[in-house]
């Protein structure tokens, strides 16, 4: 099969890692690149010449969250293959259009969800679903940053920028919310915190708090199960000083009586390199040759996620 042609459409920490991905895989080459200030002057026929299945059949979408979806939608339509960043729009609406669009089209329509792909996200999710944790009753969720990453954090607040991957990773544990609360400080730093309690249809309950003004940068999940705890803390790479990147976990013991003992032995996995881009391409690549459906990242996914950073938001309570 001939190599997959790509062309990319702005750029971000993430892009850079998928670009030098594309590079390295010989099923895989780059032949165009556009920034996103060149897309945002693209009118109608250059975006008619550079959506021609002649010259490319894939696209990498790293624009900003109110021109991603436009893209994207354009490229199905052509009936080019689409890997688009999340959140990949700015409201349900957009990934409900991308979705019909998807529904029209015999091309692929991939979300980067590249937190699934990090091996101590894979370890979890083994550990959990083969090991006897029981239920899943809490999780503690931090994603902070020191400062706004990116413009779409900056300008459409720390959630959509930046903590709706962290939602996308609760989902992989505990499937869709059903129940939101939440709350922000009043004024120009509501956009740089929030705060929101998330309940699941089994009645497991999820604490996120996202952040602009974490100067310890902070990425952790801790996932209370009833037999025991699974905790994710830090990650690579991408946006630097997430690291180290660990799995930490243990199974509880009951004493003698049955009632369990606190502070039960630890197992540490600490992880020094990610293949995120790599994995995530491969993937890519497989279904649009039709080996295999995809597993992450599809549009269904991305609906979940923006679903429940839209009701966060339309629920934000703020605090003066």
């Amino acid at each position: 099969m001939k190599a997959l042609r790509f062309a990319i459409l702005g750029k971000s920490h993430l892009a850079v890692e998928r670009l030098q991905a594309i590079e390295e895989n010989e099923n895989a080459r780059i032949v165009r690149s556009f920034s996103a200030a060149q897309v945002a002057r693209f009118k109608t026929d250059d975006w008619a010449g550079l959506l021609n299945r002649k010259h490319i059949d894939a696209v990498v979408i790293a624009l900003p969250a109110d021109s991603a979806a436009d893209a994207a939608r354009r490229a199905l339509l052509a009936g080019i293959h689409v890997l688009s960043e999340l959140p990949g729009g700015l409201t349900v609406e957009d990934i409900i259009n991308l979705r019909e669009a998807e529904t029209k089209s015999d091309a692929v329509l991939k979300f980067g969800c590249s937190l699934r792909y990090h091996e101590s996200v894979r370890a979890a999710e083994d550990l959990v679903r083969t090991e006897p944790y029981g239920r899943l009753l809490t999780a503690r969720a931090v994603y902070g940053h020191a400062g706004f990453p990116g413009p779409d954090a900056r300008q459409h607040g720390i959630l959509l920028g930046h903590g709706i991957h962290m939602l996308d990773l609760l989902h992989v544990f505990f499937g869709p919310f059903e129940s939101v609360k939440a709350m922000a400080p009043e004024g120009p730093d509501g956009q740089a915190n929030l705060f929101a309690i998330l309940k699941s249809g089994s009645g497991a309950i999820a604490q996120l708090h996202t952040s602009a003004t974490s100067w310890r940068q902070t990425f952790r999940l801790e996932l209370g199960y009833e037999q025991g705890y699974v905790w994710l803390d830090g990650h690579l790479p991408g946006l630097a000083a997430y690291g180290p990147e660990m799995l930490i976990h243990a199974q509880l013991l009951p004493d003698a009586t049955g009632a369990p003992q606190p502070n039960p032995e630890e197992t540490v996995i600490e992880y020094r390199h990610v293949a995120f881009a790599a994995h995530e391409l491969e993937e890519f690549l497989a279904t649009v040759r039709g080996e295999t459906p995809l597993r992450h990242g599809t549009s269904r996914h991305a609906f979940d996620a923006m679903n429940i950073a839209q009701r966060i938001c339309a629920a934000t309570e703020t605090w003066a």
